[in-house]
């Protein structure tokens, strides 16, 4: 392979596993109502290894998610750069991580024992910032309709999401023709 088209790949690997994290970062976002085992679940969807998931640890990864719900409600992009930027001046260097079997990634965590909490918030905003650097816009948004507060991953290059499903949509769109009605 020619150096352009390993740098092609590479590129793509490292945006597909960014867009990978942010959607990982969404979906456990809309699960910390619903509790531990609700978290538990979700990490374990994206491959997350959750059985040594403490209390404790569950308390920290919700602190964490607080933290990145604000991002995604933020609807200016220098606002939400802003934000990234306060959570990544906390983090470590980057530095590549073969853990558990997995292939080689980055980490700005302390270390693979990092805590829960550290390890959702840094490797999260690493990815929404891969995001935002790519597409130029907020990467979460949080859903419009009335009675959702669903975060989804902003990933269209055209008009921005204002749902987070096509349900949410239709609802939204019926409740606002009947209020007009």
């Amino acid at each position: 392979m020619s150096n352009t088209l390993l740098r092609m790949v590479a590129v793509q690997g490292f945006k597909a596993g960014a867009a990978h994290a942010v959607r990982r970062c969404a979906a456990v976002l809309n699960a910390v109502d619903g509790g531990p085992s609700a978290i538990r679940a979700t990490l374990a969807q994206y491959g997350e290894r959750t059985e040594e998931l403490s209390e404790d640890q569950v308390a920290a990864l919700s602190q964490a998610a607080q933290r990145l719900r604000a991002i995604a409600a933020e609807e200016s992009l220098d606002r939400v750069c802003d934000a990234l930027n306060d959570i990544l001046a906390t983090c470590r260097p980057p530095r590549l991580t073969a853990h558990d079997g997995s292939p080689w990634h980055l980490h700005i965590d302390a270390d693979d024992d990092a805590d829960w909490g550290e390890w959702f918030l840094a490797s999260s905003a690493m990815a929404l910032a891969i995001t935002v650097s790519d597409a130029q816009q907020p990467p979460l948004g949080v859903c419009r309709a009335p009675g959702c507060a669903n975060v989804y991953p902003v990933s269209s290059p055209g008009r921005p999401r204002r749902y987070c499903s096509t349900t949410c949509s239709t609802r939204a769109r019926v409740h606002a023709h009947r209020t007009r009605s």
